[in-house]
């Protein structure tokens, strides 16, 4: 019952069935899919098979069932007689009945075994659901304080170094809010533009080609902006790796951007799922975190 009410306060509606079947029992039919994520949890105590085999008991009655094995083993303890047998016939006889009762407890002990090793797998699963979810909580609020910490680092450096990305900002937001297909479409296509404000704002565009790294021209025009932050970059860090690093995040982020830009500016439908998106910008929001690090060091410096 409170790993149930830990179910509900976690929204857990897949571990909420599971610990209802625990407390009721499994109907006639039954498919672990309906358990969804917690059918791991099942089939690892044993509750559940591979090939679609369960145990149909609740808890409350594999508990009961406990009880009375218990009680049936400790009444069949064997009692040995107190007095000695008076011939060959009766001291055989005690024997065999003493041989009796051992093999019936010995019988009655490994049920009994069975049964408490079961019903404590069973117990166990609900309790490795627990603490799992504990440990995700935690890591949550990790997670949860590092991109806080984040989020305060971009918002400085927009504020900074380019106030009017901004209103991007607030458009992805208000597109995300939104989740319909088309809206993440925009979505994605504001983190597109949104981008493009940072470019303008670290590296103006310029006629003037941008000689890379490697040697290789790059054109930093106007529609260039993925040249001119990295032209930022290996202008504003000395370390080869980690200016590969960014640019290949960049890159990578700018493929998935471009795709959905060309699709909306053809007219043509852009599949956009809500999962894509999220992590998308997600992805160029940590890249911002990145550009401001590096902005960070080249006011250092």
């Amino acid at each position: 019952m409170l790993a149930k009410r830990l179910a509900r306060l976690v929204r857990d509606t897949d571990a909420q069935l599971w610990f209802d079947l625990e407390m009721r029992g499994y109907p006639d039919k039954f498919h672990a899919a309906q358990l969804g994520d917690c059918a791991g949890y099942a089939k690892g105590a044993g509750r559940l098979t591979d090939d679609g085999q369960y145990y149909f008991a609740s808890l409350p009655k594999l508990e009961a069932d406990l009880a009375a094995q218990k009680a049936r083993l400790d009444a069949a303890v064997p009692k040995a007689t107190g007095s000695s047998a008076v011939d060959f016939s009766a001291a055989n006889a005690t024997k065999k009945l003493y041989e009796m009762q051992l093999s019936k407890h010995g019988s009655l002990k490994g049920t009994y075994i069975a049964a408490a090793a079961q019903f404590a797998s069973f117990k166990s699963a609900i309790h490795n659901y627990a603490t799992d979810t504990l440990i995700s909580i935690q890591f949550g609020d990790v997670a949860e304080s590092i991109f806080d910490q984040l989020r305060f680092e971009v918002d400085s450096f927009v504020r900074r170094r380019a106030p009017a990305a901004a209103a991007k900002l607030l458009a992805i937001a208000e597109r995300m809010a939104e989740g319909n297909p088309e809206s993440l479409a925009e979505a994605m296509t504001s983190c597109r533009r949104l981008l493009l404000t940072l470019a303008d704002s670290l590296f103006p565009p310029s006629q003037t080609e941008w000689l890379s790294a490697n040697g290789k021209p790059r054109k930093v025009g106007v529609d260039q902006y993925k040249n001119r932050l990295i032209a930022f970059i290996e202008k504003s860090i000395t370390s080869e790796g980690t200016k590969v690093l960014l640019a290949n995040d960049l890159e990578h982020l700018c493929a998935r951007l471009d795709i959905v830009y060309e699709k909306t500016s053809k007219g043509v439908h852009a599949d956009v799922t809500l999962d894509e998106a999220r992590l998308t910008i997600i992805q160029a929001y940590i890249f911002m975190g990145e550009l401001a690090r590096v902005a960070k060091g080249e006011a250092a410096a």
